[in-house]
């Protein structure tokens, strides 16, 4: 037990000197991420019902309205091809460009 609550202390100390580093633009958003999980939590054995999904979009479509489209699309690209890669490493994907339809 005290091994768990070592390795959950040294968790909490490293997610809050890198939060610490963060550029201050970033803050925001790291708290509309727990927000989200705190929420995806409250939610977990249910499925969202289509009005909660839009709210839910729609709440963080406006966290996102200061961010400039730049960096929103560097982000977008950076996540899409996380997802990606992740799916090539499944085997769940084709390594390789789009093609056609």
């Amino acid at each position: 037990m005290s091994a768990n609550v070592s390795t959950e202390n040294s968790l909490i100390r490293q997610a809050v000197i890198d939060v610490a580093s963060l550029p201050e633009e970033d803050l925001s958003l790291i708290v509309e991420f727990v927000s989200y999980l705190r929420q995806r939590r409250n939610t977990l054995g249910r499925k969202l019902s289509a009005a909660e999904v839009r709210a839910e979009a729609r709440r963080q479509a406006n966290a996102l309205k200061g961010v400039p489209r730049h960096e929103l699309v560097a982000r977008f690209q950076e996540l899409s091809e996380s997802i990606r890669a992740q799916a090539v490493a499944k085997g769940t994907a084709i390594e390789g460009d789009w093609q056609r339809d």
